[in-house]
């Protein structure tokens, strides 16, 4: 169950899913901003239950929670690039370099736009590279070897989005590192013929927000980098207006005691959903 604002900023997310699904309109980021505790996990985990029905279905999801990745760049480039490229996504890219190949023995056939870009050999050198990670081989732990390795990933995620669209939720993406980010997120979205929604839930102070809506605003990303419409505010009277909108069964009295017994939106919803009013501050 989500409050009003956070049904609010679920809905303007729903409908980016739905004008990229559809198509014409190439791939895009909205950053879910809000302090901590605003309710942004509850957001993205309803998110996809809420577009996931008949008339807007999510071909592809693909989950990554910053606050479980490890420390460091070099395991993290790895946990995203495999977060990334979960079973069906592996499944899709194979099916699409099989069909790469088809069209390169065929040459009367129109290839597809994301192949002849180079895509193909950009899916054969990552599924080789999964297969010699699974041999046990050492890959380039360098820094550029690990933005390689992100960038050839999300790069697969956006060619398979060609035929099955994508919903990427990134919940606390202040938690990855900051180049892996950025690279991640970029190739994701930074081909016109791709259908990927990139959904990442941020700070209000978020270096990274900042650095991707600067870089948003020329090259191949430009216009593609939004924020959704978000009311931050959480005082004690917000607090009371979201435990009556979530327990409609409240008294006014009883949803302001609420309100005094809590500091987050996070703690109303898990108050509310347990039934019992927290303890005394």
């Amino acid at each position: 169950m989500l409050g009003e604002r956070q049904k609010a900023a679920a809905t303007e997310l729903a409908q980016w899913w739905d004008g990229i699904r559809h198509g014409g309109i190439g791939s895009h980021a909205v950053l879910l901003a809000g302090p901590p505790g605003w309710g942004r996990s509850t957001v993205l985990s309803q998110l996809p239950v809420m577009i996931g029905g008949a008339n807007a279905p999510v071909s592809l999801l693909v989950g990554i929670d910053g606050g479980s990745l490890p420390e460091g760049p070099g395991p993290q480039a790895h946990a995203l690039r495999d977060g990334l490229l979960g079973a069906e996504v592996r499944r899709q890219a194979a099916a699409l370099l099989c069909r790469g190949r088809q069209r390169r023995a065929a040459p009367l056939v129109a290839p597809d736009s994301l192949l002849t870009s180079g895509m193909a050999g950009t899916v054969s050198v990552v599924l080789a590279a999964l297969a010699a990670a699974a041999a046990g081989e050492v890959a380039d732990d360098s820094p550029a070897g690990q933005n390689g390795v992100v960038a050839r990933a999300a790069r697969i995620v956006a060619a398979v989005s060609a035929s099955a669209p994508v919903l990427v939720v990134i919940d606390d993406a202040d938690y990855v590192e900051p180049g892996l980010a950025v690279t991640m997120i970029e190739n994701l979205i930074d081909h016109y013929d791709s259908q990927v929604l990139v959904v990442a839930a941020v700070d209000l102070g978020s270096d990274l927000a900042a650095a991707l809506t600067s870089r948003a605003r020329y090259g191949p990303t430009a216009g593609r980098v939004h924020r959704a419409a978000v009311d931050p505010r959480m005082g004690r009277r917000s607090r009371a207006e979201l435990a009556g909108e979530l327990s409609p069964d409240l008294t006014p009295a009883e949803a302001r005691q609420l309100a005094r017994q809590t500091l987050t939106f996070a703690e109303i919803f898990a108050a509310t959903r347990s039934g019992q009013l927290p303890p005394a501050r």
